[in-house]
């Protein structure tokens, strides 16, 4: 029997801490985007980060999301 595969698109912000090179704090920078997180019998077989820029979306950022909802789709369909 083939284990469900489910895919689950999460609006997140991450936090990337940015240092000198002797270790001091100069910055912290917080992304957002959507996680695509792959499930497989309930557990968590990959994740696809997709950044979210501050403007207006270019065609290129549609075209990733359209792929990687795309690869999603098909992951999930039975025949995958």
């Amino acid at each position: 029997m083939k284990a469900e595969n489910e895919v689950q698109l999460r609006w997140e912000h991450r936090t990337v801490r940015l240092d000198d090179i002797d270790g001091t704090h100069t910055e912290t920078v917080i992304y957002s985007g959507i996680a695509v997180v792959y499930h497989r019998g309930g557990h968590v077989a990959d994740e696809v980060w997709l950044p979210v820029g501050e403007e207006e979306p270019t065609v290129a950022d549609d075209e990733v999301l359209i792929t990687a909802l795309r690869t999603a789709w098909r992951w999930t369909s039975p025949a995958a």
